[in-house]
């Protein structure tokens, strides 16, 4: 058993560098969510600080990788050193964590749809003040829907739909994507405009246009290039 979060000591008030900080979790488990979520607050927390923050997946880790200011996110598992900060994502199999730092916050795959509560757990690892809440929330929202609705990544049952196939769950799933609900290239414009949306992770930035541009290529049957693992 691990609890939900323990709090990394890091006080609201003046920016300054993170000790390192490392995503481990299975592929398909949320992973993404806890990194970009991760990167926001390291970015918001160095701003202005030497060297900037960095985040960055990395195939393998090694323990002299971990520098201040550095956030990684990694499906193998990370090594045992003693001077980073750990977050954990479960999917169907729970990660053996003995022997590596306690994890701040574990994450498991129901948790993760409950938006708003997951990212008051890491408000509390961080000590994170409300307006910081709010903005990382307000980002988040936006993600979520683009992250499930283009690109690679994008929700299995979506994919079925672009490609004219029946979808295999009923529309009240808590795992139907509701993807044609939304204007997605307005949702990416707003998305643009969102306070945090400079710090996004390379690669997960989803211009206006981008998700257009993946139906297209999906509805031919041909996978689109845009977004990161």
């Amino acid at each position: 058993w691990l609890p939900p979060h323990r709090s990394l000591k890091v006080t609201a008030g003046p920016p300054g560098p993170l000790p390192p900080i490392v995503q481990w979790g299975q592929p398909r488990s949320g992973s993404t969510f806890q990194f970009t979520l991760l990167c926001l607050i390291a970015k918001m927390r160095g701003r202005g600080t030497s060297p900037e923050p960095t985040c960055n997946f990395a195939p393998t880790l090694s323990a002299d990788m971990l520098q201040p200011n550095t956030v990684f996110k990694t499906h193998r598992r990370p090594p045992a050193a003693s001077n980073y900060s750990l977050f954990v994502s479960h999917g169907d199999k729970r990660l053996e964590t003995s022997g590596l730092p306690e994890p701040v916050v574990v994450q498991t795959l129901a948790r993760n749809k409950d938006l708003l509560n997951e990212v008051d757990r890491y408000r509390a690892a961080f000590g994170l003040s409300p307006d910081e809440t709010e903005h990382i929330y307000g980002y988040m929202r936006y993600w979520s829907i683009l992250r499930r609705c283009c690109g690679l990544q994008q929700s299995k049952y979506n994919r079925l739909r672009l490609h004219g196939c029946a979808v295999p769950i009923a529309v009240d799933s808590s795992e139907f994507p509701m993807c044609e609900a939304y204007n997605l290239t307005a949702v990416e414009v707003l998305f643009t405009q969102t306070r945090l949306y400079s710090y996004s992770p390379d690669g997960m930035q989803n211009k206006p246009g981008t998700c257009e541009a993946d139906e297209q290529l999906l509805a031919k049957s041909i996978s689109p290039t845009a977004t990161a693992s």
